[in-house]
């Protein structure tokens, strides 16, 4: 390597400011004709001029001043590349040292000039909307509402993400349809947190039919022949899945008049059949076949929305089948486990899958016994308990099958004709693992205050007083506004409720109206910039809440608030104790999941679900599930340990629960874990694991849930880990054909493009890095071969011209670039933090927090509390 390249990568590897900083800039118009223009014209035009433009890059057409944004981009791509000593190539001739640091300084001054005279942020945070996560958040934090399973933005548009980000200002515009949603979700979520003015009556609900199984499959047997019921029973083939299985005179007579409902609500439909209920499947299994149990007398739900106390009794059959073969595919070292979820009619079959369901309690079951299990759960009004069997059979119909032809088989029956037979002698004669629910009881709400706390503190008291809604509104805005209010802007809402008390509505819900419209008021909705003129601190108030959206995605609480009506926030050391503070909270797992879902786009995983058959045990495990806690965990451990930033690519230990250790072939007692849901630090000596190049999460979300693809891995990597992405490609290449023989490897498909000079610079730089990670297949089991046997070649070369072997060589090497890693991790940290863009004018304040903590040896939580001291951060 040329020692000036060299150079260059030192800086960067070492956190370095810019070569700027050592540099007396050029006088820029004097200097642009007589030592840039003759800088480029040596060592770039020959791959990004007029006759060729390598990676979509031309730098002939550069001009001063930079008057169009299109040269800000490029102007300021050509810098990154010089900073980075990615450019010139290696191949061609290098300029020198001191050379390469005077255009680098005329670049950063004039980017910076350009950036100070464009309509541009400014440096400024711009006035933004809430977020769909804000909004939800804020909206439960504001009128303390239970949000397991209850979505106000359900019926929101996505938000646009810049960069995987969901919180950039300029990205989040209103549309009228998201107006009308607003109204919605005011209307709905004022409605549910105040609730009615009288106490709810406890009332309680039973179950405790007693039918069994081979009674429907005797006379399911009894009448499959009968040619009245020919094309019900067609259906009933096609369609037999369910929770129950029942039989008693009514349903004899449906079936017997042509069987006018449809057979899948007579055998799934626990509100119309009493019975042992049966569940026999995991609720994320393909064909839902035995997935739910519910309440028949229940099932349009509770009346109220609170606390409820809920029992069953319940037996764990077959656990461990009586034969060798494991038909259902379940895992017979472990206890069965059921779980509470709440299900809405109004939403879907209540025997289906819903959007929403939040575990409400979680029990292990003793085998072959009978047992009462209860908890205390929070239902919605209209939603009903269901249980699920959590750790039950993915592939329930071909388990009843395959059992039937083994046990007639071992019997010397003759095979039947049809697999609908075989799957009904199974569910006879069978014994595969299955929960059956003997007693079912629900009894609430339970109303521990009355009136609940949320009302008393939006009435203020006990009882609502007409002559203190001023007053009462008054309060409500300073938390909803996230500052004092205006008198303006109380009169405004006020007004609302004299409008709707002269129209006639009650004092009470016109009370809640003014309440609703509240919340759609821009000073709701809108967080921005409150100044008197540009260059000064951000108002106190203001900050709190930039504070409170960064760490908890939602508003400010009591301490903040206080803080800012005294206008203390503005001190560093207040700051820095209010981070300590925040990320103590539980509301700062909000920090972790939003964050990275920005930085790792983990909010991707389930997007491109992995095939159900080539990847089972992605399923029968709810690995995306272990996954995604695996990276939480282990990033909530670095931020509350204070560990060096580094230790996200050095760390040689991850966390673990019992299935991901399966899947990782990490052999762990069971004893080690306290429950199959458990996560305990695991050192991954000897493994190939360690860091977040080596979770699962990360293996799976760049993959394309058929198969791995290195340049989609590669650009991850460039993106999210170093900061530099690769342009995008010309949009004439062609997309790699794949392979379904498995004649080639991906490796040898590939070369195609980087023998295209026009592919050939940015493969260059992706390439290497998504081979490294071949090893890791769709959803990151190990594999040393692809199908069938072809040696997997890890080998490659990182951006800074360091060669790797293999997997190991890599991950060991690839801790070099924690320089860039750093970088580009705060960069998306104060992106994520002000909702805006970092552009070049902030690139000083970036070098003095990386200067900080190199100098200073800080660890990551350092790294946040100086995000929020930054300048950045607390001025507008």
């Amino acid at each position: 390597m040329s020692s000036n390249r060299w150079f260059a990568l030192t800086l960067t590897a070492s956190w370095l400011v810019p070569f700027a900083l050592w540099s007396k800039p050029l006088p820029l118009k004097g200097s642009f004709d007589t030592q840039i223009v003759p800088f480029f014209k040596k060592h770039c035009y020959q791959c990004h001029g007029m006759d060729k433009q390598k990676a979509d890059r031309r730098f002939d057409n550069l001009r001063y001043p930079i008057i169009e944004d299109d040269q800000i981009i490029d102007y300021q791509d050509a810098l990154d590349q010089l900073n980075l000593g990615e450019m010139p190539p290696e191949d061609q001739p290098q300029p020198q040292p001191e050379e390469v640091s005077k255009v680098v300084a005329w670049l950063t001054a004039a980017i910076s000039e350009a950036q100070a005279n464009r309509d541009s942020s400014g440096g400024e945070t711009v006035l933004r909307r809430l977020n769909r996560r804000e909004y939800r958040n804020t909206i439960s934090d504001l009128l303390n509402l239970n949000m397991g399973a209850y979505d106000p933005t359900a019926g929101f548009p996505s938000d646009k993400e810049v960069h995987h980000l969901d919180n950039q200002g300029d990205a989040l515009v209103t549309s009228g349809f998201l107006l009308d949603q607003y109204l919605e979700a005011a209307d709905s979520a004022v409605e549910k947190a105040l609730g009615p003015l009288d106490k709810p009556v406890r009332q309680d609900w039973i179950q405790n039919e007693n039918f069994e199984q081979g009674e429907f499959t005797n006379f399911m047997t009894e009448v499959q022949s009968r040619d009245a019921l020919d094309d019900q029973l067609q259906h009933l083939r096609r369609n037999l899945k369910g929770v129950a299985y029942a039989s008693n005179d009514d349903q004899r007579e449906k079936i017997k008049r042509g069987a006018q409902e449809r057979f899948e609500s007579l055998l799934t439909d626990a509100g119309n059949l009493p019975n042992h209920i049966r569940l026999y499947e995991h609720p994320k299994s393909p064909r839902h076949m035995g997935s739910y149990a519910y309440m028949s007398k229940l099932s349009h739900g509770v009346p109220y929305d609170g606390y409820y106390f809920f029992a069953f009794d319940a037996t764990a059959l077959h656990r461990i089948p009586p034969y060798e073969q494991n038909f259902a595919g379940t895992r017979t070292e472990e206890p069965f486990r059921v779980a509470v979820v709440p299900g809405d009619i109004e939403v879907g079959p209540l025997h289906l899958p819903q959007k929403q369901e939040p575990k409400l309690a979680t029990f292990e079951l003793v085998d072959e016994k009978r047992k009462k299990y209860h908890a205390r759960i929070w239902l919605d009004r209209g939603s009903t308990p269901r249980l699920v069997f959590l750790n039950g059979s993915h592939l329930t119909r071909s388990a009843h099958i395959n059992a039937s032809k083994f046990l007639r088989q071992r019997a010397g029956l003759s095979p039947l004709q049809s697999g609908n037979e075989d799957l009904v002698y199974g569910l006879r004669h069978a014994k595969l693992p299955q929960v059956r629910i003997h007693h079912l009881f629900l009894s609430g709400p339970i109303v521990d205050h009355w009136p609940t706390p949320t009302q008393r503190e939006i009435m203020g008291g006990n009882e609502f007083d007409s002559n203190r809604v001023r007053e009462n509104l008054g309060n409500f805005l300073r938390k909803a506004y996230r500052r004092p209010p205006s008198e303006s802007q109380i009169d405004a809402i006020h007004q609302v409720y004299s409008n709707r008390v002269s129209q006639g509505e009650t004092h009470w819900q016109a009370y809640k109206d003014s309440l609703k419209a509240a919340l759609c008021s821009p000073a709701f909705l809108y967080l921005g910039k409150t100044r008197e003129s540009r260059g000064e601190s951000i108002d106190s108030h203001s900050l709190a809440s930039r504070l409170s959206y960064f760490l908890w995605s939602s508003m400010p609480d009591s301490d903040l608030r206080k803080l800012a009506d005294q206008n203390r926030l503005g001190d560093s050391a207040t700051l820095r104790s209010q981070v300590l503070r925040m990320l103590a909270d539980p509301k700062s797992k909000r920090f972790v999941d939003g964050f990275l879902n920005a930085w790792l786009t983990l909010d991707n995983l389930g997007t491109t679900p992995p095939d159900h058959h080539r990847f089972k045990e992605y399923y029968v495990d709810d690995l995306a599930t272990a996954m995604r806690e695996e990276t939480n965990v282990f990033f909530r451990h670095i931020l509350d340990e204070n560990l060096p930033t580094s230790e996200f690519l050095t760390a040689e230990y991850t966390f673990l629960n019992p299935a991901l250790a399966r899947h990782y072939r990490m052999d762990l007692p069971s004893s080690r874990f306290e429950t199959p849901d458990s996560f305990i630090k695991v050192s991954t000596n000897g493994h190939p694991r360690g860091g977040l190049l080596g979770q699962g999460s990360i293996h799976t979300v760049t993959a394309n849930g058929v198969d791995t693809s290195p340049i989609i891995r590669g650009v991850w990597l460039l993106e999210n880990i170093l900061g530099t992405p690769p342009a995008p490609p010309p949009p004439d290449i062609e997309a790699i054909e794949p392979d379904v023989r498995g004649s080639t490897t991906i490796r040898d498909q590939m070369e195609k493009h980087r023998s295209d000079p026009t592919c050939a610079e940015c493969h260059r730089k992706i390439d290497p890095l998504g081979f490294a990670l071949e090893n890791f297949d769709a959803i990151g089991r190990y594999r040393s071969t692809y199908a069938p046997r072809r040696k997997i070649d890890a080998s490659g070369v990182l951006p800074g011209g360091k060669e790797f072997k293999d997997l190991g060589e890599f991950m060991w090497n690839f801790r070099n670039e924690k320089g860039k890693f750093i970088r580009a991790l705060t960069n998306k940290m104060m992106e994520y933090a002000l909702g805006r863009q970092m552009e070049i004018s902030d690139r000083p304040e970036i070098d003095r927090i990386l200067e900080k903590i190199d100098d200073e040896k800080l660890g990551f939580r350092d790294l946040v509390i100086e995000v929020v001291t930054s300048n950045l951060f607390v001025r507008p």
